[in-house]
């Protein structure tokens, strides 16, 4: 009877030959570790096939100092590879990986039986795709707990889609866990087990843009481009806050909890209008195309992203036409950069302190280095073509199309 994961090496294989052969069945990075570990200990040797995960786990210092040192008395006396694996710590449901499945020391599982026989169940039949299967699946583990590992294994989808969607995802899961943290606050919708992977991913890219407009507008914006102000029977109500944006998306139905793209040029300023307690419409203010320092409207939109009646259009150039004429500024009259590094700092540091106890952290925070500057620098002088707002023109008959369409939606924030 063959190991679990041994090839069916020739009769006359020398020793040389089938130690160099299963060595070389790990990840290069690894190799020299676990040569150095099985030279000379044909016991720990044999665990190349009977055992990989065991003796990768060994040869990348898996568990304590003391559980290595007894597991590995437990496998030279000859003890069942059982008592070995819990003597390390390790789950015994690993046994059916192949070596080439171990690209990054291992995470804890749990070891109980429910996790095991219900995970095990999950492992690829085909060797090639349990390398990133595991790679996902331990990182699910260490980032989220093990109902999000369970839930990650499950998912056909791994191979496909970078890094940065995984961990941001497990990050997402992680906050939808904890509903007091500030970055749970900014759930559009929390993970759940029974959720579906498309829908996982919409519901992270939305949670991240949610996140990304918190960081702009750090704690608020306190000086307005244009003043609120009651015209014609309808108040406009500068939106300062993420709180602001995500209540007015929710009011009209549309999705101006996803403008951090539209607001982080700091071109625009967004305003509602209302009628008492009744929420009307949006209006953006842009810098004219002409006269870059006035303000013009860029779209005014009513709730679903209707076009707005006339008596809105009216009372809204009033509005304009009743502010006092200066110059605009935008850069003066945003958020600090301090501000939002604050921001970012009060929505991470809780995730990044649990990543830091399984060593997860620093490749996180590599991870949020490379999202963009929650505030980058406007040009000096006059404002490049590029960067002028755009005009934004919809065919006749468009208007009745489902929430949040083109006009106030940017583009979606996780790559298909």
């Amino acid at each position: 009877m063959t190991a679990p994961h041994s090839p069916l090496a020739g009769a006359h294989e020398s020793t040389e030959a089938r130690r160099r052969r299963r060595i070389d069945a790990f990840h290069p990075s690894y190799r020299r570790a676990i040569r150095a570990l099985s030279n000379g200990a044909p016991k720990i040797e044999d665990l190349a096939e009977s055992f990989p995960a065991l003796l990768f786990a060994l040869g990348t210092h898996y568990g304590s100092k003391p559980r290595r040192e007894l597991c590995l008395a437990l496998i030279a006396q000859g003890a069942s590879l059982r008592q070995a694996a819990d003597a390390l710590g390790l789950a015994w449901w690993l046994r059916k990986l192949p070596p080439p499945a171990f690209t990054e020391p291992l995470p804890c599982f749990p070891g109980g039986d429910e996790f095991g026989l219900r995970i095990a169940s999950l492992i690829p039949r085909v060797d090639a795709a349990t390398i990133p299967w595991l790679k996902r699946v331990g990182l699910a583990q260490d980032a989220a707990g093990s109902d999000y590992a369970l839930w990650i294994a499950r998912q056909s989808e791994l191979a496909s889609w970078p890094d940065e969607v995984f961990d941001f995802m497990a990050a997402w899961a992680w906050y939808s866990q904890r509903p007091s943290l500030l970055g749970a606050r900014l759930l559009r919708r929390a993970w759940a087990a029974d959720m579906g992977f498309k829908r996982a991913r919409e519901e992270m890219g939305a949670w991240r843009q949610r996140l990304r407009l918190s960081e702009y507008l750090g704690s608020g914006i306190k000086t307005p481009w244009l003043a609120d102000a009651h015209v014609s029977g309808f108040d406009f109500v500068a939106l300062r806050t993420v709180d602001d944006f995500i209540a007015e998306s929710a009011a009209l139905d549309n999705c101006l909890d996803q403008y951090a793209d539209q607001l982080n040029t700091r071109l625009s300023a967004i305003f509602s209008v209302r009628r008492g307690e009744r929420h009307v419409a949006c209006v953006e203010i842009g810098l004219h195309d002409e006269e870059v320092t006035m303000p013009t409207i860029v779209q005014l939109r009513g709730a679903r992203n209707r076009r707005a009646p006339p008596e809105v259009w009216q009372a809204t150039f009033a509005w304009l036409g009743g502010q006092r004429l200066q110059p605009l500024a935008p850069e003066r009259r945003q958020p600090k950069s301090a501000e939002r590094l604050a921001t970012r700092r009060r929505i991470w540091e809780p995730y990044l302190a649990f990543l830091d106890g399984n060593g997860r952290a620093q490749r996180f925070r590599r991870v949020l280095e490379g999202l963009p500057s929650a505030a980058p620098r406007r040009p000096r002088g006059d404002l490049p073509a590029a960067l002028r707002p755009a005009a934004r023109t919809r065919p006749e008959g468009k208007d009745e199309e489902r929430p949040g369409p083109a006009a106030l939606r940017p583009a979606p924030p996780v790559r298909r």
